[in-house]
């Protein structure tokens, strides 16, 4: 299935009992707070599933999800037929569940950042969870966020997120692209991490 920016995937409330699969694009998780304000919850890339909390029982969307990318594939999979390739491929399906704590794991931490943290703050720990836990090995990491993405996922505004980004690269601290984020001094960045914390 094809979708264009803006385009609703699903609605809250909705009963379809399917998972997807981006095959192409991007595609964002989100809420609307009493205020009316979008509070995202993830923004998810090729490769990645969604909607898999059918599979432990939840009959109804919590969430929104949309299309982000401006042509955004995605894949559909029946509930039928993913619990037949879980069952036949044990692997597999430790794998799914694994996604899905992972997942929750990711959302509760990202809530807790949101908050007790100010946005650079936020900020300095979404860099640090982009790297999962190879932190202290790797000094690149490859991402498919915007700084706009970046933004609505640590609850800041893009100019924010610019300027912070712009203040770490000219401190020699950190470097950012479109598709990769390195840390040029992980000392210092540590070193913020924990003077902020």
């Amino acid at each position: 299935m094809l979708f264009k920016k803006g385009d609703v995937i699903y609605f809250p409330e909705d009963e379809e009992q399917k998972l997807f699969l981006v095959s192409k694009g991007k595609v964002k998780l989100c809420k609307y707070n009493s205020d009316g304000e979008e509070v995202v919850k993830m923004i998810l890339s090729k490769g990645e599933i969604f909607g898999e909390k059918v599979l432990l029982g939840q009959d109804k969307r919590e969430e929104y999800a949309i299309a982000e990318g401006n042509e955004t594939a995605l894949c559909l999979l029946s509930i039928d037929k993913m619990q037949q390739l879980m069952r036949k491929n044990e692997r597999f399906g430790l794998f799914i569940y694994k996604l899905i704590g992972l997942r929750v794991k990711k959302i509760e931490r990202r809530l807790e950042i949101l908050v007790c943290k100010d946005a650079e703050l936020r900020l300095l720990e979404f860099v640090k969870d982009l790297f999962e836990g190879n932190f202290k090995d790797e000094q690149t990491v490859k991402h498919h966020y915007s700084q706009n993405d970046i933004a609505k996922l640590i609850g800041t505004s893009r100019e924010t997120v610019s300027k912070s980004m712009s203040k770490y690269k000219k401190m020699n601290i950190l470097d950012y692209t479109r598709s990769t984020i390195t840390l040029l001094d992980k000392e210092n960045y540590v070193a913020l991490l924990e003077e902020e914390s």
